[in-house]
């Protein structure tokens, strides 16, 4: 999907680059163990249609495990959230605001009503005694069967939600005034409460991340006001400080995940390229590419973009204001015509990780000299660009190189009005720190184009994992090369039937 706007891309690369080595020199939130070849090589062993539960609680167990590392001090409380305010922007999905939870737990839909999940790190160097040893602490409060949940999510501590009210009332107590009796009847408020010790309670809470002030308050934000005011002392932080270190380097499960998704998204591609024909309208094209997203059991990590590209120029659009990507369609009606190129923006969604890609094609089969020229142009600068990702190497980097090639090839990037890619994963446009250099683990979008008014879009977009010592082009496998667009469209597509028999008078 369409990077950062021109306003961001303006800001200065010096001062990106200044502000990236302060944040790594004096940042010391969000440090957690990671190896990323252990990952991977745990991603090769997981059957993701059909995943052992033991495996996954193993992941999701090591998920808990890096976040209670990560966090700097105090605890944090992740709610569950069963919708977004209703305006929403253009990479959010209704389950957008619940990612962290359904990245802590797995917990999604009716599982996940009413719930929360609590942890607690160990503190071994808080003052005051237990009766136990100082220990990690996973609880999940639900509305659910504890016991069934416990069984699926591997969460030994799982409780009625109705006593999350009891276990932080009285965990705001300061430990010096907890006596034994009281440690004994609560072990859980108790090392809560000895955790924060006895000035500054510092507590990460799970905010919105996309939000409209203008729109009604999400209810939990009274829960977390509520907090404060009975307790002053409590220091109350955006838990994203945390989970966006470490959703940003992907664990075996969000990278089994992001891989299915990405196939799926190339399976839809190919069959509604295929499909494609002068005559069918833009949002037909959309429905088939769709459709087989569904069929592989996958969701739309965002709604899903098909427009004619006249060799003209682009065809006008609706206009979609910023927040209403929901309401107005993406593929609209105008239909396919001899000569045009098909442009699409699209993705998949599986298990919650969002694909996200672009590509263009002739209507035709074949490209013409002007359409084979200018998809040249973008061809080498996505090559290029896509080459340079590896670790230490930064987004402004990549952007830079392609800002230049676009220029020498005729002045292209005075219409690139957005940046060289995004990060991805459980959205289409993920958590991600664009002022630190890239690391192993995670994944990216690389996506530019010549967009010239009066010449046909020709834009690419692909799916990036940062690799140890390089990287993986995820989305390579779907066709891109000239010669191999033009062999994917000469060969009959599954929908050809179908579309034959209802184009007949």
């Amino acid at each position: 999907m369409k990077g950062p706007s021109n306003c961001f891309l303006l800001s200065g690369f010096v001062t990106s680059v200044l502000l990236s080595a302060a944040l790594l020199a004096d940042d010391k939130a969000g440090q957690f163990s990671y190896d990323y070849a252990e990952e991977a090589a745990i991603a090769q062993s997981i059957d993701v249609d059909n995943p052992d539960p033991e495996q996954l609680r193993a992941i999701f167990s090591k998920r808990r495990a890096r976040v209670m590392q990560a966090i700097p001090d105090g605890a944090m409380l992740i709610y569950s959230v069963d919708r977004a305010q209703e305006r929403r922007l253009e990479f959010q999905v209704p389950h957008s605001d619940n990612h962290d939870f359904i990245y802590l737990t797995g917990l999604d839909g009716l599982d996940s009503l009413n719930s929360a999940l609590l942890l607690v790190p160990a503190a071994e160097d808080a003052a005051g005694r237990l009766d136990e040893a100082p220990q990690a602490r996973s609880v999940l409060f639900t509305s659910g069967d504890p016991a069934a949940l416990a069984g699926r999510t591997g969460i030994a501590d799982v409780r009625p939600f109705a006593e999350l009210e009891k276990e932080l009332s009285v965990a705001m107590t300061d430990f010096r005034d907890w006596r034994v009796t009281q440690v004994r009847r609560w072990p859980l408020a108790s090392a809560l409460s000895r955790t924060w010790g006895d000035d500054e309670k510092v507590l990460y809470l799970n905010y919105p991340r996309f939000f409209r002030l203008g729109e009604p308050e999400p209810s939990r934000l009274e829960t977390f006001a509520r907090i404060q005011r009975f307790s002053p002392e409590i220091d109350a932080r955006d838990s994203a400080e945390i989970l966006d270190r470490v959703r940003m380097r992907h664990d075996s499960w969000s990278l089994v995940s992001l891989r299915r998704a990405v196939d799926i998204t190339g399976d839809g591609i190919v069959e509604a390229l295929r499909a494609a024909r002068a005559g069918m309208t833009e949002a037909e094209v959309m429905e088939i590419m769709d459709f087989v997203y569904r069929y592989h059991g996958a969701a739309l990590g965002f709604p899903t973009s098909v427009r004619r590209q006249p060799s003209t120029g682009t065809a006008a659009g609706p206009h979609i204001p910023e927040g209403w990507i929901e309401f107005v369609p993406r593929s609209g009606g105008a239909v396919l015509e001899p000569g045009d190129m098909v442009w699409t923006d699209t993705g998949a969604e599986f298990n919650h990780y969002s694909a996200d890609m672009q590509r263009a094609a002739p209507l035709d089969g074949k490209f013409t000299a002007e359409q084979r020229r200018l998809y040249t142009i973008a061809l080498d600068v996505q090559k290029t660009v896509i080459g340079m990702v590896r670790p230490g190497v930064t987004w402004w980097e990549l952007h830079d190189k392609a800002i230049e090639m676009l220029r020498e090839a005729g002045g292209y990037d005075e219409d690139y009005y957005y940046g060289i890619g995004h990060f991805i994963g459980m959205e289409v446009h993920d958590e991600g720190d664009y002022l630190m250099p890239l690391q192993a683990g995670m994944v990216l979008s690389i996506e530019q184009g010549v967009m010239k008014p009066g010449e046909a879009r020709i834009a690419f977009e692909d799916d990036v994992l940062v690799t140890e010592d390089g990287h993986e082009w995820l989305s390579r496998g779907i066709p891109i090369e000239i010669d191999e667009v033009e062999a994917m469209l000469a060969k009959p597509g599954a929908f050809d039937d179908f579309i034959d028999a209802r184009s007949k008078p």
